[in-house]
Parts: C-alpha cells; sequence; structure tokens
C-alpha cells in the first residue's frame, strides 16, 4: 500500500511539475508574443492611415502632391532642393516580386534616362533609369535591407533615392489631376498592351492584375518592361 501510494505520488508530483513547465512556457510564449502582435498591428494600422490618404484611380493608389514621370516612377518633395524617388502603383504590379535592389552612389551625376538603380525580381532585372537631369542626395538603405518594400510601401517606406534636379523641367511632369488623368490612361494602355501585343485577357476594370512573368514569356516580359517602366 505505501508502494502504491509512493506511486501516486510521485505520479502527481511529475504532473503538477508539466503542468507549472507548460504554465511557464506559455506565459513566457505570451510575453514574447504580445509585444509582436502590437508590432504588426501599428504596422498594419499604419500602412492603413497612409493608404486612406492616397488617391485612387481605377484601382491604382497615386501619392498626392507628387509627380509622376514616363518610366512609372514618382517624385516628390522633400527639404529644400531634393526629390524623393520611388515606383508607383503600376510599376509595382507590373514587377511580379523584388528580391533585391542596387541604388546608385550619392553624389553621382545623371539624365534622364540613364540607369540609376536595378532592381531584381528572381532571375529577371529591371534596369531604372533616372526620371530626371539631376544629382543623387541620398539613396534608402532600408529597401537595400528589405527590398519587398518597393512593392509593399510604394510610396512611403519603399522609396528608392532622391535628387537634386538640375534644372526645374520637372515640374512639368504629370502633377495633381493632370497626373490622375495620365495614370488612368496609362491603365488602359496597359489592357490594350496585354490584349492586343500579348493576346492576353485584360482586367474589366477592377483591381488590376498583370500575368505572371512566366505566362508571359521571355520576350513578352521584355516588350512589357521596355513598354512601361523604360525611361524615354
Amino acid at each position: 500500500m505505501t508502494t502504491f501510494m509512493e506511486i501516486l505520488e510521485a505520479i502527481g508530483a511529475f504532473v503538477v511539475g508539466l503542468a507549472a513547465r507548460f504554465g511557464a512556457f506559455l506565459v513566457l510564449g505570451l510575453v514574447l508574443l504580445v509585444p509582436a502582435v502590437i508590432v504588426g498591428v501599428s504596422i498594419h494600422l499604419a500602412r492603413r492611415r497612409r493608404e486612406r490618404g492616397m488617391t485612387r484611380v481605377d484601382g491604382l493608389a497615386l501619392r498626392p502632391g507628387a509627380w509622376h514621370a514616363p518610366n512609372h516612377t514618382w517624385l516628390a518633395v522633400h527639404g529644400r532642393g531634393e526629390l524623393e524617388v520611388g515606383l508607383d502603383d503600376l510599376a509595382q504590379r507590373i514587377l511580379p516580386s523584388v528580391s533585391s535592389v542596387e541604388l546608385p552612389r550619392p553624389g553621382m551625376t545623371v539624365h534622364r534616362g540613364d540607369p540609376i538603380a536595378i532592381l531584381r525580381a528572381g532571375r529577371r532585372t529591371v534596369r531604372l533609369g533616372s526620371p530626371i537631369d539631376g544629382m543623387v542626395v541620398r539613396v534608402n538603405p532600408r529597401v537595400r535591407r528589405e527590398p519587398s518594400l518597393v512593392k509593399t510601401e510604394p510610396y512611403g517606406g519603399g522609396w528608392l533615392f532622391s535628387l537634386a534636379p538640375a534644372n526645374a523641367s520637372w515640374r512639368e511632369l504629370p502633377h495633381d489631376a493632370e497626373a490622375e488623368r495620365w495614370m488612368r490612361a496609362e491603365r488602359a494602355r496597359l489592357d490594350r498592351f496585354l490584349e492586343a501585343e500579348l493576346g492576353l485577357a485584360a482586367a474589366d476594370g477592377g483591381t488590376l492584375l498583370v500575368p505572371a512573368p512566366a505566362a508571359l514569356g521571355e520576350d513578352g516580359w521584355k516588350k512589357l518592361v521596355f513598354a512601361f517602366l523604360h525611361a524615354p
């Protein structure tokens, strides 16, 4: 009988100990999880606030107050005599992903159309041309560490570099209401491109869905990038 009671006590002690360990692990997990959840929710809410501040045209977002270049880069005034540059919403829809980013060197002088950055989406490469004449002032180190920001935050944390413009010609680029008309025309041009040149059905005016590069083929991908992300 004594042996049986000792066995029960041992089992009870084991169960209590196991429950205590499980409780400790659960508390530790909650301690680690709660801050992560708070950070995740904060990031999500911040993105939602930025999205609410955007202008939407045929399912595409535009950054209010920005100027838009023909190669689907946007330029926004930052400080005195400096323009931040990033990819607009149509450009990031064309890119299937962004796995790495090569940025220019600060102090580098460029002319419109000169290669200024390289975006890689797996094995595919997009060489981005400068939207204007100017000098590189700063680059965004975050997109080097987190290239996906180019797609997830194209008008925020995914900006690429800033330029000091050589002249005021950038003010002639589409801006505000003119930018909305331009983006609407570009959306229609993309639809026609996919239908006529690639033989693919375009979206019906809702969310813009660009076929994956594998569906386009190598030639189709190159034609698409040249038609919309090339700086003339």
